[in-house]
């Protein structure tokens, strides 16, 4: 046996049967020697420098290429210590092998140099520098106090006879303590069966299969359920449940619950919104209370409006009895909301917190014809059918008042003897309002005129293009106010001064729908009204000179500058819009505008083509001073068709439209205009159309 391993088997066999003797002889020796309480462990790594050291723990490893092999490091195929005989069993019981000592001796126990013992005794001897020695069934050859015949390892002392694996070979000289098919050497865990190279990595913060890396990858045995999750808003798919490692890993959570994993704005930690998607996850959609819900009222009398406090919060709100509009003051009664018509019935109908609003405009005790009386409100006593609430001397209980134009007994007839119906406009009637513009024309019809406007069709700036004036030109001309003492001018450029040759700021140009020639028009001007007749009325007039800086060198060419009285009545018109104004054409061979259905005549609107427009040669109407008067062909000169009226019927209390327009043909300079004055009320029978009138009122 070589010296390294004698050495060690002397070492062990000391240690080990030292402490054996003395355990078991404890009253010899002058002394008492402590015994391990049974069950104990005491680990031992005497004669090993590798492998376990008899109680689960390791007396070292060993370095490539080396392996563990009986507690010693040995390359592989190096035969392992033979403690029972070979080469070096000559060095334990003498030089020839005889088993007799060579009378050398050695005191194991105190190192007095006297020997152990008789080997013939104890089955077995070992001299200094030797190893166990296996020497019969019943003998004890590595000295751990086991004889060998009941020694789980005779050949390497473990007094513990620990076999973790209880495979029958002591974990001493056992290569592969846990049995685990993975040798003690290479195992990260030796005495642990379910740690090796060969075994599977679990959930469990171990290197399960020794490959220096702990719970790698997500699947596995004893793993935690987790859940997909796609979007990475820390809610996975229920669906898509696997088993990992940690379930925090990216792209899983541990929580389920999301409804839509492709979408990291809806999980269960988002608030709901009214999309009509389920954003929170919670099995419904566009709950109530979700951002951008609406409040949602009690309605108890159905009519769309709730009253008081919210009952809830709806992202489509509705439903039998509830409503998301508030503001209704009286919930039992469905005729009482904000969008409720004011009604004279002492009630607030419209819930704005006044009663009967308007219902008796002049004090009278009588109410106006645009409101519904119920029995005998405060407001209205006499009962309602005021037909002009602005005038207290007018109701169904006044007397009528011939020649006033009134129907002062609102009994839809207005001065019931016949006669002609007046409105009183009060001045001054000149300036650059509506009121003053209107006035100057004597249109002052109180609740009948029902609206009035100034504007462009081709988006012209007009602001310059209107104006009521007392005189137009020189004073001593033939341009005095018919009716008052004002009228209104209406231009295609300046309404006043002496210059008409202005393109006005803005705007465009546009087809006219109602002539034939295809020209496009200019600096398209027009005052718009909406008048409701008297009840005595058949028609109505208005006096007018139209003026044109196209006059008279233009005549039959594209230059075509027009004035156009439109009329739009549903019962006179049939709701369409009729240019009313028109007469003979000055040149019908050259150009005319349409053929009267009824006298077969060729016809001109009023423009610089009508046959009542005065030629430079011999005008009749004195212009002078306006800058249309007769002259060279420029800016400020031209000339007029003279003071012209026109008559149309209409319907008693029929609603009408009534548009005065003037328009620039083909370009925007060359100006035309017109004095616009003398609006009446006809009752009388009357012939329709256009005729001149005196030159001068």
């Amino acid at each position: 046996m070589n010296r390294f391993v004698r050495h060690l088997g002397v070492v062990a066999f000391v240690v080990l049967f030292g402490w054996a003797s003395a355990a078991c002889d404890s009253g010899s020796g002058g002394g008492e020697t402590d015994v391990p309480e049974p069950g104990v462990c005491i680990p031992s790594c005497a004669g090993r420098d590798c492998g376990d050291d008899g109680c689960g723990g390791s007396c070292g490893s060993c370095k490539h290429p080396q392996q563990c092999m009986a507690g010693t490091c040995r390359e592989e195929g190096e035969p392992l210590p033979d403690a029972s005989g070979g080469d070096d069993a000559a060095d334990v019981t003498g030089g020839d092998g005889s088993g007799q000592a060579d009378g050398r001796s050695l005191d194991v126990a105190d190192g007095s140099g006297t020997d152990v013992g008789d080997p013939a005794e104890d089955g077995g001897a070992a001299e200094a520098g030797g190893g166990p020695e296996v020497v019969g069934p019943s003998g004890d050859g590595d000295g751990d106090g086991i004889k060998d015949n009941e020694d789980n390892c005779p050949s390497m002392a473990n007094p513990s006879q620990l076999d973790l694996d209880a495979d029958g070979q002591g974990n001493a000289c056992d290569p592969d303590d846990d049995n685990d098919a993975d040798p003690d050497d290479t195992d990260c865990a030796p005495q642990d069966p379910a740690m090796g190279k060969f075994a599977p990595e679990k959930c469990d913060g171990d290197d399960d299969n020794c490959n220096f890396e702990v719970d790698e990858g997500l699947g596995g045995q004893g793993c935690l359920p987790a859940f997909v999750d796609s979007d990475s808003d820390g809610y996975g798919d229920a669906a898509s449940q696997v088993c990992v490692c940690k379930p925090e890993s990216p792209g899983y959570s541990p929580i389920a619950g999301d409804c839509a994993d492709k979408n990291p704005q809806i999980s269960p930690d988002v608030m709901e919104t009214c999309d009509g998607k389920d954003n929170d996850c919670n099995g419904f959609v566009d709950d109530p209370g979700a951002v951008g819900c609406k409040p949602v009222y009690w309605d108890t009398d159905d009519d769309g409006f709730g009253g008081g406090f919210a009952v809830s919060c709806e992202c489509k709100p509705g439903g039998l009895g509830l409503t998301d509009k508030t503001g209704d003051c009286d919930d039992g009664n469905p005729d009482v909301h904000p969008l409720m018509t004011e009604v004279c019935d002492d009630i607030d109908n419209n819930c704005d917190g006044k009663t009967d609003v308007g219902c008796d405009a002049d004090g009278d005790g009588w109410c106006g014809p645009f409101f519904a009386v119920m029995g005998t409100p405060a407001s209205c006593p006499q009962g309602g059918g005021d037909c002009m609430d602005d005038n207290p001397l007018v109701n169904p209980g006044a007397k009528e008042v011939g020649k006033d134009g009134l129907d002062n007994n609102c009994n839809g007839v207005a001065d019931e003897s016949g006669g002609e119906i007046k409105f009183e406009c009060k001045g001054p009637c000149t300036g650059h309002t509506m009121e003053a513009y209107l006035c100057s024309m004597e249109v002052c019809f109180g609740d009948l005129q029902l609206s009035s406007q100034i504007w462009s069709p081709t988006g012209d700036m007009v602001d310059s293009s209107w104006e009521a004036v007392s005189h137009f030109g020189n004073p001593n001309n033939d341009l005095n106010p018919w009716a008052g003492n004002s009228y209104a001018l209406l231009a295609s450029g300046p309404a006043t001064g002496t210059s008409h040759t202005t393109d006005l700021p803005g705007g465009g140009g546009t087809p006219d729908p109602y002539a034939k020639d295809g020209y496009t028009t200019y600096d398209n001007v027009e005052l718009k009204l909406q008048i409701k007749a008297p009840s005595g009325a058949i028609g109505f007039s208005i006096d007018y000179v139209y003026f044109s800086e196209e006059y008279e060198e233009y005549i039959g060419s594209s230059f075509n500058d027009k004035f156009y009285i439109i009329l739009n009545a549903p019962k006179t018109t049939q709701g369409k819009s009729v240019v009313i104004n028109s007469t003979a054409c000055s040149k019908p061979s050259q150009y005319y505008d349409f053929i009267d259905p009824q006298s077969g005549e060729k016809k001109c609107y009023i423009a610089i083509n009508t046959a009542l427009s005065e030629p430079c040669s011999n005008p009749q109407t004195d212009i002078s001073g306006t800058g249309f008067e007769c002259g060279p062909a420029d800016s400020q000169h031209g000339s007029s068709t003279g003071w012209l009226s026109t008559s149309w019927p209409i319907e008693g209390d029929e609603v009408f439209n009534l548009t005065f327009h003037i328009h620039d043909t083909s370009d925007g300079v060359f100006d035309s205009e017109v004095i616009l004055d003398n609006f009446k009320w006809l009752s009388d029978p009357f012939s329709a159309g256009t005729v001149p009138h005196s030159n001068n009122p």
